[in-house]
């Protein structure tokens, strides 16, 4: 994308506002650290974060001239399993079980908080995430954080998106939504028998109003799933 298009929102935004006769109120940038308030749950980071402690917008690539952040969008409570290690291994079998399994060829690197607390990604290794495909082809993929101890079980959050591939361009890959991945997954996750959505909970982290930043589709919710015995 050109420097001219990249500038076009920004530019009508100020024309806009200086015909009305004010000054651009321009919304400030999102903390990383910023957390949601959910009744029943420790606080929630709202956003994935990057190798350099910012938000992680999504391979450094434009979105419609303006930064895509990329917002926590799905939540996994199991208040089953009697370790961290256990959690974790029934979530990565339930996502091996619905073709939702560790694959290469994405970035790594990332983070998120949970009741005040850092948790690296989950999987770890360089070049792995969750994926319902070879990233060579279109694909729902992401990253789970935790567990948090919470509640007598195990709370992990997790960022998905869809990307489409395109392997005989210069730039390969390209985002297409963050809520159909979302929903894919928990979906999926719902169809195996070993997690529920029990709902969607509003983390407000639905990016509006900003010429500089957005957060594509996302609607603000995310997929609150729990394990079932």
């Amino acid at each position: 994308m050109g420097i001219r298009n990249a500038l076009a929102p920004i530019l009508l935004f100020l024309a806009l506002a200086t015909a009305a006769g004010e000054a651009p109120r321009v919304p400030a940038p999102p903390d990383p650290a910023d957390s949601a308030s959910v009744a029943g749950l420790p606080a929630i980071g709202k956003w994935m974060i990057g190798v350099g402690g910012g938000i992680a917008n999504w391979l450094g690539r434009p979105y419609r001239g303006r930064t895509l952040l990329e917002p926590i969008n799905v939540i996994v409570y199991d208040p089953i399993s009697k370790t961290e290690e256990e959690a974790y291994a029934r979530l990565e079998s339930a996502g091996v079980a619905v073709e939702f399994e560790m694959r290469d060829g994405h970035s790594t690197g990332y983070s998120a908080r949970i009741g005040g607390a850092v948790f690296e990604q989950l999987p770890r290794g360089q070049g792995k995430a969750i994926s319902d495909g070879p990233f060579e082809f279109a694909n729902n993929h992401g990253r789970l954080f935790g567990p948090y101890r919470w509640a007598g079980g195990w709370l992990f959050t997790g960022a998905f998106s869809r990307e489409t591939a395109d392997l005989v361009t210069k730039v390969k890959h390209h985002y297409a939504s963050f809520d159909q991945a979302r929903d894919a997954f928990a979906w999926a996750l719902d169809g195996g028998g070993r997690y529920e959505v029990s709902g969607f909970v509003p983390l407000g982290n639905a990016l509006l109003g900003s010429p500089l930043l957005c957060s594509g589709d996302h609607d603000g919710l995310a997929a609150y799933l729990v394990a079932k015995p």
